[in-house]
């Protein structure tokens, strides 16, 4: 298997193949892209199974967080440090852009954060951040917005008092000792 090429050039060439295919450029092109279809047809039917109308493209690109401290952490807290398995759509070269490793399509790069403001009306502004509004693992926050992340939805982003005193679900009070 070989890493990520530039697609254009590829393209360009595959349109317009040259003898260094041999004498018959446009056919040993053709027997190649035979080839190298019936190949990753195999290699999907290993890696998804025989039914090619159950194949998804997010049963193998996905995205997990795994924390920096999971590997020191005993298993329920390990478990509980890392968020995924995400099933996540698109590629780098297509919206929602995540770029992914070739050997087991995990998502290595990707926007984590991302917001759509509107400046007309504020509360109706939108935001996600991935996995979580938390860094306590144990907050229902932690991972709450992994999953709309993963599916390219979003959350409300609040900006009036009056809008966010009615979406608030509680209240931390910081009060100086003294």
């Amino acid at each position: 298997m070989i890493g990520p090429l530039d697609v254009a050039a590829v393209v360009a060439y595959l349109e317009t193949p040259d003898s260094a295919l041999g004498a018959n450029p446009k056919a040993a092109r053709d027997a190649l892209l035979l080839e190298t279809l019936k190949a990753a047809m195999e290699e999907l039917r290993q890696s998804l199974g025989p039914d090619t109308a159950s194949w998804n493209w997010g049963k193998i690109h996905h995205a997990q967080f795994d924390h920096a401290l999971s590997p020191l952490a005993g298993g329920p807290d390990r478990a509980q440090l890392n968020v995924g398995r995400l099933a996540m759509g698109g590629s780098a070269f297509s919206p929602r852009a995540a770029s992914y490793r070739i050997s087991d399509f995990k998502v290595i790069a990707g926007a984590s954060f991302r917001m759509v403001l509107d400046v007309g009306k504020w509360d109706e502004s939108r935001f996600i951040n991935t996995p979580g509004q938390s860094g306590d693992a144990y907050s229902p926050h932690y991972r709450d917005l992994a999953p709309l992340w993963a599916a390219g939805d979003y959350a409300p982003l609040l900006y009036s008092r009056e809008a966010i005193e009615k979406a608030a679900r509680s209240v931390i009070a910081l009060k100086p000792a003294g």
